[in-house]
């Protein structure tokens, strides 16, 4: 009776999807919920309930920095626990496997008024990930996303794309890995602090930057 879990938190709401044996549901446990961390740890532990997991699949990005990083953590950490396999997939390609079209264009916001954008043709990529303005999507192939229904395209929210990675794991599309590496669109806005870390009182005695 064991268990297939998908995560994805690559959007301020994490989606969960749960597909189990000794069901006939094959998605039988499903959650769309605000992102934190503890309520996605406290998500997954009420989905599993103690069940074996044969394997743990993630959305990588493009996606906001901190929710990619708690998820890729839970799923690694997960999979590391319960000795199961772990397998990971984009977010654009997840967008693809949910709205399957012979040519589409996937989308996910990226800040700053734009979209990770790339070309599918079926659940292949058709060309890299770039960043572009929604006026340089007028003459794209049909939109899919995140964000694409305000912009005549099909939207794709979360749990779609994690009942999409599911599906892909489930069909032998997804080959596991030993670690998930997230994807951003654009370099993570961080930077080092301006006094250095170390013993107490160092950030006191230490000259500022």
């Amino acid at each position: 009776m064991s268990a297939v879990l998908a995560i994805d938190t690559a959007s301020p709401r994490f989606a969960l999807a749960l597909a189990r044996e000794d069901v006939a549901e094959p998605f039988a446990a499903v959650a769309a919920e605000p992102f934190g961390h503890a309520a996605l740890l406290a998500a997954i532990g009420e989905r599993l309930r103690g069940a074996p997991l044969e394997a743990v699949v993630a959305v990588c990005g493009p996606g906001a920095y901190s929710g990619l990083r708690a998820g890729l953590a839970a799923a690694q950490g997960l999979a590391l626990a319960r000795g199961c396999a772990l397998a990971g997939l984009s977010t654009l390609e997840a967008v693809a496997a949910a709205h399957p079209s012979p040519a589409l264009t996937a989308i996910h916001p990226a800040g700053r008024g734009q979209f990770a954008v790339q070309r599918f043709r079926g659940p292949n990529p058709d060309g890299p990930m770039r960043l572009a303005a929604p006026d340089e999507l007028a003459d794209e192939a049909p939109l899919a996303g995140e964000g694409a229904g305000e912009l005549g395209g099909v939207e794709v929210a979360p749990l779609e794309r994690a009942r999409a990675a599911l599906a892909r794991y489930r069909a032998g599309a997804l080959a596991p890995v030993a670690g998930l590496t997230a994807i951003y669109a654009r370099e993570p806005a961080v930077t080092p602090p301006r006094r250095p870390f170390g013993p107490a009182g160092a950030q006191r005695s230490a000259p500022a930057r």
